[in-house]
């Protein structure tokens, strides 16, 4: 519809002012047939003259399309008018993701975030990194997205080509965001599957070498390098990445963390999980459990000086000698779990060096209160405090 706003000086009855498409136009009418003449911003309302034979012979290929609407054909210029001409614009989706994974890098950016980024690029750009990106639109994305299996991987992806474009428009790389309203196809999921105090206990004893990884093998002690994993990850809810190098340089938890009189292990501010924390240093109370069996381990450097792969070929060929699955996860999961049912989730969080709604969105399982002393070998007496004292007069109330 055609929104009637002003009748110009110089103007018959047959003229009016209008909007086309969202642009300023004049509509004569002449012999039953309507003209349109757009707005030009410098000199006013102008008539069009006629189209040259080049530009009849080209709007007459494109009007030969089953899609050719005349909008369609002004929307087509104005985005080409957004996205410009320049070098900047020309950005291929491959040149795009190489130069924000150069930006992360020169942020400082944790060595895990950029693996991380990197590889979830690369699937990106295997699929769309032909295409100019200012071209890119929220279509392309969402049909890629749609490609990969529904759940945490996906969402995963959403998380790292949300920053890429919302980057690139920043910088101006882009006219438009092409992630700009398209949400998330999935939540993120929820690794809550610990493991049991049997196997946990069992796991500690074959790595110790005091028991068989299985009926018909012998004690061994080859695994003895795993221990600190099981014990700090288990019973002091501590990261992988702040156990295991990832690369050669990367700071990980060392013998000098542990102060053993202060019954405390410093996780160093560059050893934590590199979050958007002012400050990542936390100290940890040292289980019981764990001076027991890791003091008599003292050495100095890392507690586990082997590499990522090293660490994670001991591990399956554990897991594979006792015929156990190992869940993702599931050495935090299993601490905060059995931790909350006789400690406060507070406690938890800050040992874990995370939020108190995170712990309890992702890591906990509801259990029995106290269940979980088994898991870090407490006596079942053991209580958080004492039960309140009866004042004099009153009585117990008591339950059959």
């Amino acid at each position: 519809m055609v929104q009637i706003t002003e009748m110009l000086p110089g103007m018959d009855s047959s003229e009016n002012v209008g909007e086309w498409q969202g642009l300023p136009a004049i509509f004569q009418y002449e012999n039953g047939s309507r003209k349109v003449h757009f707005r030009d911003e410098a000199k006013g309302f102008g008539r069009l003259g006629e189209l040259a034979v080049e530009e009849k012979h080209v709007l007459g290929v494109i009007r030969q399309s089953e899609k050719y609407a005349p909008g369609l054909l002004l929307e087509a210029w104005r985005r080409f008018e957004e996205e410009g001409d320049g070098e900047v614009r020309k950005l291929t989706v491959q040149e795009l993701a190489e130069k924000f994974l150069a930006r992360q890098r020169a942020e400082r950016r944790s060595t895990r975030t950029v693996l991380d980024d990197r590889w979830r690029l690369n699937a990106m750009t295997r699929a769309l990194g032909h295409l100019r990106a200012g071209a890119v639109k929220r279509a392309d994305i969402l049909g890629y997205m749609e490609g990969i299996p529904p759940g945490t991987n996906r969402r995963s992806h959403y998380k790292t080509l949300r920053k890429l474009w919302r980057w690139a428009f920043d910088l101006g790389h882009v006219a438009n965001d092409p992630m700009g309203t398209l949400r998330p196809l999935d939540n993120w999921g929820v690794n809550n599957e610990v493991l049991s105090t049997e196997l946990f206990q069992r796991l500690l004893r074959v790595t110790q070498g005091l028991e068989a990884p299985r009926e018909g093998l012998k004690v061994t002690e080859k695994y003895k390098g795993l221990v600190p994993y099981f014990v700090l990850g288990g019973l002091q809810g501590l990261r992988t990445c702040e156990i295991i190098k990832e690369h050669g340089n990367d700071p990980v938890i060392e013998w000098r963390d542990f102060l053993w009189k202060k019954k405390l292990v410093v996780v160093r501010d560059e050893v934590a999980k590199q979050t958007r924390a002012r400050d990542r240093l936390r100290y940890v109370p040292l289980e019981a459990a764990t001076v027991k069996i890791l003091k008599p381990l003292v050495g100095t450097g890392p507690v586990i000086p082997v590499s990522s792969s090293t660490f994670y070929g001991w591990r399956q060929e554990l897991c594979k000698e006792m015929r156990v699955r190992w869940p993702e996860n599931c050495l935090r999961n299993s601490y905060a779990t059995y931790a909350q049912t006789f400690r406060s989730s507070g406690d938890v969080a800050r040992a874990m060096g995370d939020a108190e709604s995170t712990v309890k969105r992702f890591y906990v399982r509801t259990l029995e209160p106290g269940f979980g002393k088994r898991w870090f070998s407490l006596p079942e007496k053991t209580f958080l405090g004492a039960p309140p004292r009866l004042l004099k007069g009153e009585k117990q109330y008591q339950t059959r």
